[in-house]
């Protein structure tokens, strides 16, 4: 990621700044909203960086070993140390979105698996298991969402 710049800033001013960003991410409703906004946000290197470190995190928490990960990521050992570091002693957000990757690309493989499509799931091509489901579940939390932020904010 890039360097941040050396003009300080008063500490009451970069948590305003932080809290915006936690409500930011927090009214995103979906996974087009998502690309456009991260996009947007961030420069293709950083975002190859977060998709590794995710990568990483998900082969980890799915009991891959540093030697399977390095070639198959294109990492080295001090990255995978990093971001096993952060599900050892972090504050246990990554571990719950990674879970919850897991479980969607899980339930997705046994659904191909019993019309006796290809055991494996290519996320990028596959999409949500339901996407029914993914409706309802996005007009529930996009409500949820708003109330969340409007509380935050005061």
């Amino acid at each position: 990621m890039p360097r941040v710049s050396r003009i300080q800033i008063e500490g009451k001013r970069l948590a305003y700044f932080i809290s915006n960003l936690w409500n930011t991410v927090t009214l995103i409703e979906n996974k087009e909203e998502t690309l456009l906004f991260l996009k947007d946000l961030l420069t293709p290197t950083e975002i190859r960086m977060l998709a590794k470190r995710i990568q990483i995190a998900k082969m980890l928490l799915e009991g891959y070993k540093y030697q399977d990960i390095i070639p198959h990521v294109r990492v080295t050992a001090t990255t995978i140390s990093s971001v096993n570091n952060q599900l050892q002693f972090g504050n246990g957000g990554y571990i719950k979105i990674i879970e919850k990757l897991i479980k969607i690309e899980d339930r997705k493989q046994r659904e191909l698996e019993k019309r006796g499509e290809p055991k494996i799931f290519y996320p990028a091509f596959g999409g949500l298991a339901d996407l029914a489901t993914f409706k309802v579940t996005e007009k529930v939390l996009k409500h949820s969402k708003r109330k969340s932020v409007e509380k935050s904010i005061g």
